[in-house]
């Protein structure tokens, strides 16, 4: 626990200064490179990882989307269907490779991959969007709340309290009541940063109803996500999917629920803006 705390420490001292310099090509940048140790670590998975035909055109969608995403602008709609094309690219290429590998990357091999990369790749891409969307500069904290907050209150909560276990075959840790008290906490959590937003920010009027259902719907997606995350590394043999964040795991271990919470958070914040 000691270890994990003083992880988590760091990654907050580093979160901060990427945070504030968010508006500059430096956060996109830092995104590009936590997606592409997060493909690294998904294709170790897979057992791809030293497949140049995988991993080479793998890593170069993993780097590009998010920092292309800093030059979208206003084109959001189109950058969309751009990133929509270079998945489906690379979708058909995956397929074509299993066809001529001869065996060496069977079918479900190939759609594996696809999926974990493109399932990391497409949510960092958001992570970058959402910051430049109008008013995103308070729209791209509330992916972190949902997450994160749910993450370590349901650990405690589950660590306090918890009795019932959610899905033993999954991830045995994991709690009935952890779950609750994740989304709970989260919840008010993400009505207590719109206050505080509401209250520092005169320009900005706060939608609280819809910052309330986004605390609890997205926190709910987050935890799914870790256990969708679970699940790929249960099937894989793995414990963590890397040793990089000590008493964390590896990259995607702690961005595994903002997997699933970073493109509905984004359409969410598009088309019914929580803050205004």
């Amino acid at each position: 626990m000691k270890t994990r705390v003083i992880t988590s420490i760091l990654i907050v001292l580093v979160a901060i200064p990427t945070f504030l310099l968010s508006g500059y090509i430096v956060y996109p940048i830092v995104l590009a490179l936590l997606a592409g140790v997060s493909v690294f670590e998904l294709l170790r998975v897979h057992g791809s990882g030293k497949n140049p035909a995988v991993a080479i055109p793998s890593y170069l969608i993993a780097l590009a989307l998010p920092i292309f995403a800093f030059f979208a602008g206003e084109h959001v709609t189109q950058f969309f269907l751009a990133c929509a094309a270079v998945i489906y690219a690379f979708l058909l290429y995956m397929l074509i490779l299993s066809v001529f590998s001869k065996g060496k990357v069977p079918f479900s091999k190939a759609a594996g991959i696809f999926c974990s990369v493109a399932y990391a790749v497409l949510a960092f891409t958001a992570l970058s969007v959402i910051r430049y969307i109008e008013n995103g500069v308070f729209c791209f904290g509330t992916v972190f709340i949902a997450s994160w907050v749910s993450d370590v209150f349901a650990l405690l909560v589950g660590r306090l309290c918890g009795k019932r276990k959610l899905i033993p075959e999954v991830s045995p840790k994991k709690t009935v009541e952890g779950f609750i008290g994740g989304v709970v906490f989260a919840t008010v959590a993400m009505l207590l940063y719109g206050f505080i937003v509401d209250m520092l920010i005169d320009y900005i009027t706060v939608n609280y109803v819809i910052l309330g259902a986004m605390g609890l719907g997205f926190s709910l997606l987050s935890q799914i996500g870790d256990l969708i995350a679970s699940t790929i590394k249960r099937e894989g043999g793995i414990k963590d999917y890397g040793d990089i964040l000590p008493g964390h795991g590896g990259i995607t271990d702690r961005f595994d629920s903002i997997f699933a919470v970073a493109i509905p958070m984004l359409v969410v914040c598009v088309t019914f803006p929580p803050f205004i």
